[in-house]
C-alpha cells in the first residue's frame, strides 16, 4: 500500500487554508480582532489595577448572599467585572430564580453562565467572562461584515472602534448580558436584511430571552419584512411566553418580572417628568471641586468620584448625547434602524427610577449598534473620528475604574 498522498488529499489539504484566509479576508478578522484585543487589554489592565489603586467602596449584598472572592487569573481578571448586575447574574447562575428580585433579569445569560460553568468546572463568575468576551468578539466580527456590506468597509472600520471604545463599552467586557443582546441583535438585523428571516426569528427570539426589550425588534424586522413580502408580518412572541410560563410555574405570576422592577424604585411617568426628576437630583460639586483644585488627588478623591456617581451627571450627560445620536441616525439610516433605537431609548424615560430617574440609559445606548454605524458615516472626515475616539475612551477608562471598585456607573 502507498503511503503517498493522492492529489485529491493533497487538493483537500490546500483548500482549507484558502478557506480559512478567504474567512480571513472576507470577515476582516486581522482588524476587528486587533480592535477587540485593543479594548480587551485596556479595560482588563484598568480594572485590575484600579482597586490596588483606587479607594474601594465595600462590595454590595444582597438578600444574604455575597460573592466569594477569587483565585489567581479570575481574582486578577473577572472579579473587577462581575460587581453590581453581575452579582444578580451569578447569584442566579448559583441559586435560580431564588427571589421575585431576581426575575428582572431574563434566563438565557444566568443559565448559560451555570451550563459553561459546570461544563468546565469553573465559578460561573468566570464563566460569564468568559461568555461576554467571545460574544463581543463575535458581534464585532458579524457587525463589521453587515456593515461593510451595506454601507463599505470604510464605514465598517470606523464603526467597530467607535463602539469599542464608548465610554460603557466596558460593560461588554463584563458579567453582564450587554454582549449577549448586542450579538443577537446584529445577527437579527443582518438575516433579515438577507433575507433569512427563521434566522432572524431564531435571533430575535435569543435576543428577547436575554433581556425583555428583546421583543421590540418585532418593530424593525416587522418593517424589513413588510418591505420584502408585503404585510403578512406575524409577530413572534414565543419568548416572552416561554419565561412568562417559567415564571407562572416557580412563582404562581407571569407577570412578576414587571413587579420586580419595582425593587429598583421604578414608576411609571412622563419623559418630562423624568427630565425634571433628573435636573432635581443633579449636584456638580465634584465639578466645583476639580474646577478649584484640577489635580490627581481631587480627580481620585472620595467626596469627587461619589458625587459624580450619584447625582446624576453621566446620566443626563449621556442622554443628551444619545438624543442627538438617534436624531442623525433617524437622517442617515433607513427609517427600520432609527425607529428601534427610538423606541429603545425613548423606554426608559417612560419608567424612571426614583434614585436615579435616568438609570442605565448610558449602558442602554451601547447595545443600539445604528447609533454607531451613523457616528461611523459622520466620521467620514479624518479630523471627526479622532475628536469622538479620544475623549470616549478616556471617559470609559474613568467608568471602568469607577466600577471595578463598586462605585456606582449606570
Amino acid at each position: 500500500m502507498s503511503l503517498r498522498p493522492t492529489a485529491i488529499e493533497i487538493e483537500s489539504k490546500e483548500r482549507v487554508p484558502s478557506v480559512i484566509r478567504r474567512a480571513a479576508r472576507d470577515y476582516q478578522l486581522a482588524y476587528v480582532g486587533g480592535v477587540f484585543a485593543a479594548h480587551w487589554l485596556l479595560v482588563t489592565i484598568v480594572a485590575a489595577l484600579a482597586p490596588r489603586f483606587a479607594y474601594a467602596t465595600p462590595p454590595v449584598k444582597a438578600l444574604g448572599w455575597a460573592l466569594p472572592r477569587l483565585d489567581g487569573v479570575s481574582g486578577l481578571v473577572v472579579q473587577p467585572m462581575r460587581n453590581w448586575d453581575g452579582f444578580w447574574y451569578s447569584l442566579i447562575a448559583e441559586l435560580g430564580y431564588v427571589h421575585s428580585a431576581t426575575t428582572a433579569f431574563w434566563p438565557l445569560y444566568p443559565w448559560s453562565m451555570r451550563f459553561l460553568g459546570t461544563l468546565l468546572v469553573i465559578p460561573y463568575e468566570t464563566a460569564g467572562y468568559i461568555l461576554s468576551n467571545v460574544a463581543f468578539l463575535i458581534a464585532l466580527v458579524v457587525l463589521h461584515r453587515f456593515v461593510t456590506e451595506n454601507w463599505g468597509q470604510d464605514v465598517a472600520r470606523r464603526t467597530t472602534p467607535l463602539l469599542a471604545f464608548f465610554p460603557t463599552a466596558f460593560f461588554f467586557t463584563a458579567v453582564y448580558s450587554e454582549s449577549f443582546f448586542l450579538l443577537f441583535s446584529v445577527l437579527a438585523f443582518s438575516w433579515a436584511r438577507s433575507g433569512r428571516w427563521w434566522l432572524a426569528g431564531a435571533a430575535a427570539l435569543l435576543a428577547g430571552l436575554t433581556r425583555n426589550v428583546g421583543v421590540l425588534l418585532i418593530v424593525p424586522l416587522g418593517i424589513m419584512f413588510l418591505r420584502q413580502y408585503g404585510p403578512a408580518l406575524r409577530g413572534r412572541w414565543l419568548d416572552r411566553l416561554l419565561y412568562t410560563l417559567y415564571l407562572w410555574r416557580e412563582f404562581g405570576n407571569p407577570l412578576i418580572t414587571l413587579d420586580a422592577q419595582k425593587g429598583w424604585a421604578r414608576i411609571q411617568a412622563m419623559p418630562w417628568t423624568t427630565f425634571r426628576m433628573a435636573f432635581q437630583q443633579w449636584q456638580g460639586d465634584w465639578l466645583h471641586a476639580l474646577v478649584s483644585s484640577p489635580t490627581w488627588t481631587t480627580l481620585t478623591s472620595y467626596p469627587v468620584r461619589m458625587s459624580f456617581a450619584e447625582y446624576e451627571s453621566l446620566d443626563i450627560a449621556m442622554t443628551f448625547i444619545g438624543i442627538a445620536m438617534i436624531v442623525y441616525t433617524l437622517r442617515v439610516l433607513p427609517i427600520e434602524y432609527g425607529a428601534w433605537v427610538a423606541i429603545m431609548f425613548a423606554l426608559p424615560l417612560f419608567s424612571p427610577s426614583v434614585i436615579h430617574p435616568l438609570m442605565s440609559i448610558p449602558r442602554f445606548l451601547v447595545v443600539l449598534f445604528p447609533l454607531f454605524i451613523a457616528l461611523g458615516i459622520l466620521s467620514r472626515r479624518r479630523y471627526v473620528l479622532p475628536a469622538i475616539l479620544v475623549p470616549s475612551t478616556l471617559l470609559m477608562v474613568l467608568l471602568v475604574v469607577q466600577f471595578s471598585t463598586w462605585f456606582w456607573v449606570s
